[in-house]
């Protein structure tokens, strides 16, 4: 007997094929709002860097493109920060603290031709990569790096906020599956019962 044919395994067959097709749309439905919190956390990041790799290109010095004032705290403060390398990854300039120093994203991102393709944009100032960044102490920053002449910019931001807003999605998204699933399966059931007599 073919199970697919069998009138009252027809709701449990249906009900898989409902898991299959639930999950996926709910995975998709994540995915995209995620990244779509990921990728606007970079925003401001981005016009920091860019701003500042075209005034070194014209002739400006770090200072000049650093902000001047008290400096942010990346592991408390949600507020973007700015920092000038040279291309050793030693800091010239930098309107941020970490550790009671400016922050020191690893010394491979000061080597362009690490960065990944899918990752790297070209601009008119110099090539630029976004990349998430989990420093020593726990702190995880979205940065905007471009390589302009023979220095870096980079633009950070703490994700606690963003990262925190991804989970309460993520626990929406699972019950909103949890309960799609649960009806699904009780429906399934009611079928089967139906269909028995």
């Amino acid at each position: 007997m073919n199970i697919f044919l069998d009138q009252r395994t027809q709701p449990f067959i249906w009900f898989v094929y409902a898991v299959v097709i639930t999950t996926a749309l709910c995975g998709i439905i994540y995915v995209c709002v995620q990244q779509s919190f990921r990728q606007n956390l970079d925003d401001p990041q981005v016009q920091m860097a860019e701003d500042a790799a075209q005034a070194l290109a014209g002739g400006a010095v770090p200072a000049s493109v650093v902000p001047r004032g008290g400096l942010i705290n990346t592991a408390q403060s949600l507020s973007p920060w700015i920092a000038v390398y040279d291309n050793t990854g030693l800091p010239l300039e930098s309107s941020a603290q970490l550790d009671g120093a400016p922050p020191k994203p690893p010394k491979g991102l000061f080597d362009d031709t690490t960065w990944l393709d899918h990752k790297s944009y070209d601009t008119p100032w110099g090539r630029e990569t976004r990349v998430t960044w989990q420093s020593e102490s726990g702190t995880r920053e979205a940065l905007v790096m471009v390589h302009v002449g023979d220095k870096f910019v980079v633009a950070g931001r703490n994700m606690r906020e963003i990262e925190s807003r991804i989970g309460d999605v993520g626990g929406k998204v699972f019950l909103a599956w949890a309960v799609t699933i649960g009806a699904l399966f009780v429906w399934s059931v009611f079928l089967w019962f139906v269909r028995r007599e």
